[in-house]
């Protein structure tokens, strides 16, 4: 397998495999190189990028952003963000507050439905990670009370279950004008799964710099569509298995959804070169 895979998780949000743990299977697989895009965290970033070049392996260092656009839920890939920033590290720490305190609220909801779960437990699970929903998951599943964590998605914690609560979003031109500012290229993730197509073209004038087109939720027609859109809009492609680990699903396995190198090279172009200012 080749290309560059650039859409993955790791533990420091809701993967379940460690930075190390990627970069090794992702050079046992054959690919040429990789992006880190953790949910709202930067904490896996620094490891990253340092065992990269420390095993001569290209890790480009990024972030996902979950943000929301007339209920719509819209996220938005951040490439190449400075996470030294010391602004950027307290931005973050505030969706990460908003993170654990919507964790608190559904496990409220989970012993009122009658399930013997506790917040110290969700934390000690998540350990140094970005705590998040498939850590209540895991303690189900360890607790015997699900068979497996997608089966907690889809009938307690999945949005419209009964244990659901909806997380604080930024909104995209929040997440755009936040990693612009930070020194990255934002880039619309797998628009075909948010059906969010007419926000493309206005989220451009704000400094959106490219279209996720390849992804495991995309069909041909969606690649197409989305070709066709980047190509007359001057935007960047880019792709990415948006492995997770823990759902376990054939079609998110890591690498299944790659682009070349002359992606990659123009991504990395498009990092150095001069920054647009985003309207007022």
């Amino acid at each position: 397998m080749s290309g560059f895979d650039m859409h993955i998780h790791t533990t420091a949000s809701d993967g379940t495999l460690t930075v190390k743990e990627i970069i090794t299977a992702a050079m046992e697989i054959g690919l040429e190189g990789i992006a880190i895009t953790d949910h709202d965290t930067i904490d896996g970033l620094e490891e990253a990028e340092q065992l990269g070049k420390r095993l001569k392996f290209p890790v480009i260092p990024g972030i996902e952003l979950s943000t929301e656009s007339d209920e719509k839920e819209i996220h938005i890939l951040g490439f190449f963000i400075d996470y030294h920033l010391s602004w950027v590290k307290d931005k973050l720490a505030v969706l990460q507050q908003a993170r654990v305190k919507r964790i608190l609220k559904m496990v409220d909801k989970l012993k009122k439905l009658g399930y013997d779960v506790y917040e110290d437990e969700i934390f000690q699970c998540a350990g140094e990670s970005s705590v998040g929903r498939p850590h209540i998951a895991l303690v189900l599943q360890r607790k015997g009370y699900i068979s497996s964590v997608q089966d907690a998605f889809e009938h307690l914690i999945g949005k419209g279950c009964p244990a659901y609560v909806p997380r604080f979003k930024l909104t995209p031109c929040e997440a755009i004008s936040f990693i612009c500012d930070a020194g990255g290229v934002p880039v619309i993730a797998h628009p075909g799964l948010s059906r969010c197509d007419e926000l493309i073209l206005p989220l451009c004038d704000y400094g959106l710099k490219g279209i996720e087109v390849f992804h495991p939720d995309h069909n041909m027609y969606d690649e197409l569509r989305y070709l066709k859109m980047a190509k007359e809009n001057k935007l960047i492609v880019t792709g990415g298995s948006d492995f997770h680990g823990f759902k376990g699903s054939l079609d998110k396995i890591l690498g299944s959804k790659s682009v070349s190198s002359k992606i990659w090279d123009e991504l990395i172009a498009l990092k150095k070169a001069p920054k647009m200012m985003t309207p007022e």
